[in-house]
């Protein structure tokens, strides 16, 4: 656009000049006599709105000085309000319902009426058993996590893992010396993915770690979370 405007300026200017040259040519002999008492026509050497000269801006041209840069526009993400962010956790979320999961329960079957399944980072492991057992109905155990708000504090060590389920009476932290919730190579319970069998329901989720809900009680149980709750 800018570089159109220009030609036409210039364009206009050498027209400009081009009848200001052939006026001042000086001619010869008796018709020099004769033309030299007639007025050059004003339209020739008077500059108007329709012919620009090249010293007086116009609105075509472009301003003078430098370019100014443009300015980036940077958009700031809102973070959310507390309360905001504490709605996400799971104890504030109502108990998903048994055909919420989204997997094939038959794929995590590790026995007559048992299930088993590992988290991606593989620090989790986890059973459900059918009708229940003396572990629970549903536990976890991990081979790092912390302290709960209520309930044991364990080493990390081998003899003495964090562990959390649920059984008839509610949620329960404990430490286990052994593998109560682990099986031989288990399938992963990718994240975004629920499972759901014989009234429990597991979720995988890359920021909670694992949150199980039974008939008695729930746990969020993670490297960095060990919670439980009604």
């Amino acid at each position: 656009m800018i570089a159109a405007r220009s030609a036409v300026v210039v364009a206009a200017v050498a027209a400009v000049l081009a009848v200001s040259g052939c006026s001042s040519e000086e001619p010869d002999g008796a018709a020099a006599s004769e033309t030299t008492s007639v007025a050059p026509q004003s339209t020739s050497e008077q500059p108007t709105s329709e012919q620009p000269t090249s010293d007086q801006p116009t609105s075509d041209q472009p301003p003078s000085g430098p370019a100014q840069p443009e300015q980036e526009i940077v958009i700031v993400p809102t973070a959310p309000a507390p309360e905001e962010a504490s709605d996400l956790f799971p104890w504030n979320q109502p108990r998903p319902s048994l055909d919420s999961g989204n997997v094939d329960p038959a794929l995590f079957a590790t026995d007559l009426g048992r299930y088993n399944f590992t988290t991606p980072s593989g620090n989790i492991q986890c059973g459900i058993w059918a009708g229940g057992s003396p572990a629970g109905q549903v536990g976890c155990q991990a081979k790092t996590s912390v302290a709960p708000f209520e309930g044991r504090t364990c080493t990390n060590a081998e003899n003495d893992k964090y562990a959390v389920r649920v059984n008839d009476v509610g949620a329960q932290h404990i430490c286990t010396t052994q593998g109560i919730y682990t099986a031989d190579e288990p399938r992963v319970l990718e994240y975004g993915q629920v499972l759901s069998a014989v009234g429990v329901v597991c979720e995988s989720d890359e920021m909670f770690g694992v949150t199980c809900w039974g008939t008695e009680g729930a746990f969020m149980f993670a490297r960095d979370w060990n919670e439980s709750w009604s």
